[in-house]
């Protein structure tokens, strides 16, 4: 992660394609499909973009509702977005930031530079920003495979096994709060009803300090180390803070659909997913614990 202020984050990668390649996979909706979005549409010319046009990019459970702010061919491409996030409970939430493509000729290279800026530097705003940079990362990984090598590896890079939670980074004012030392482990905004991390006991406000004392002590480290278990036993042993007591649980990972929010190309539509969430937040445990309000 290259280092920026907290409303802002940066991903660079250098792709071996020529520039019209690059160009053609961030600009347009069937460069979109090839490497990122499972359904994407304009109001204007699908391969020509303009200032004005607006787009919407389909990631799964994520829908980004955008516009195009700028356009210089091969050069330097801004959206305004609005991405629309479904909550556990069915429920949308909107986060509005400014993506920027800059795409550089260095030798036989092409360097792109993705700029994600106008994150609100509450906690939400903080998971959202560790979270669509790490998923920039992720796709920037996935792009150049496709480029270079003719693979799309998305599922690889996103169907690794999943806790039920939405977490970020410890800061300063989590820190105050639970007890945790600063950057050392993901404080719980939410758990999933009826999902692994609910039926270990995990709760809202739990700080997960490491899995199979594996450290999570950032959002990154946490998907790191829970991608490791892609494709492997997933009952896992995780360390965790509460009222700054120290316990551990065992739970099983999942890789369903309603907790990885990643969406087939044909069949599973988004509505569908909004539904099955709904409903899965509506079985109440014994607690009678649901989604909680922010």
């Amino acid at each position: 992660m290259i280092e920026c202020s907290k409303d802002k984050s940066i991903n660079v990668t250098y792709i071996e394609a020529p520039i019209d390649k690059v160009w053609w996979a961030v600009s347009t909706p069937e460069g979109n499909n090839s490497y990122l979005t499972y359904e994407a549409t304009t109001s204007g010319s699908s391969s020509q973009p303009k200032v004005g046009d607006k787009l919407k990019l389909c990631y799964g459970d994520i829908v980004n509702h955008t516009e195009i702010t700028k356009c210089e061919y091969q050069k330097l491409f801004s959206l305004k977005d609005a991405y629309e996030s479904i909550a556990p409970d069915g429920t949308a939430d909107f986060f509005h930031v400014e993506t920027e493509f800059l795409l550089e000729q260095v030798g036989a290279f092409v360097k792109l530079t993705i700029t994600v800026s106008g994150f609100e530097e509450d906690t939400y705003g903080q998971w959202f920003r560790e979270c669509l940079e790490m998923g920039w990362r992720r796709s920037l990984m996935n792009l150049k495979s496709v480029l270079e090598l003719g693979m799309d590896l998305r599922n690889e890079l996103f169907s690794y096994p999943r806790l039920g939670v939405v977490n970020c980074t410890v800061d300063e004012e989590i820190s105050q709060k639970t007890g945790a030392n600063y950057r050392q482990g993901n404080y719980l905004l939410e758990v999933f009803p009826n999902s692994p991390a609910a039926e270990a006991g995990l709760k809202k406000g739990d700080v997960i300090l490491s899995f199979d004392e594996k450290p999570t002590n950032t959002y990154a480290e946490f998907v790191r180390v829970i991608s490791t278990y892609y494709n492997k036993p997933s009952t896992v042993t995780i360390s965790f803070l509460r009222d700054k007591q120290k316990s551990t649980v065992k739970t099983k990972l999942s890789t369903e659909d309603v907790f990885t929010g990643l969406v087939e190309l044909e069949g599973t539509t988004l509505e569908e997913v909004k539904e099955k969430r709904e409903n899965l937040a509506k079985q109440r445990s014994a607690s009678g614990s649901l989604w909680s309000e922010k």
